[in-house]
C-alpha cells in the first residue's frame, strides 16, 4: 500500500480534457477517491504522540527521558511533513 494526494490526483482529474466542464466521468472517478477512507489522521498522530512526551516542568529529565522526548519531536516532524523531504 502506498499513501497518495487525493486532492492532487483530484485535480489531475480535473484536467482531463473532455470539454469545458467536468465529464459525468470525471465525476465518477472524483466521487470514487472521496470516498476511499483515510489511511490514517494525521492530527490524532500527532496527538498521541504529544501524550506520550515526559512534561519538563514537572521534574528534571534524565538524558533518557530528554532523548525520548527529541525522538517524539522528530517523530511529530515527520508525520507533519507526511514523510517527505
Amino acid at each position: 500500500m502506498r499513501l497518495i494526494d487525493a486532492d492532487e490526483l483530484i485535480k489531475y482529474i480535473k484536467t482531463w480534457e473532455i470539454g469545458t466542464s467536468i465529464s459525468s466521468d470525471q465525476k465518477e472517478f472524483i466521487d470514487c477517491v472521496n470516498e476511499q477512507p483515510t489511511a490514517f489522521d494525521s492530527d490524532k498522530v500527532i496527538s498521541e504522540l504529544k501524550k506520550d512526551k515526559f512534561i519538563e516542568s514537572e521534574c528534571i529529565l534524565s538524558d533518557v527521558h530528554q532523548g525520548y522526548n527529541a525522538g517524539l519531536s522528530r517523530a511529530v516532524e515527520i508525520v507533519k511533513g507526511g514523510g517527505i523531504e
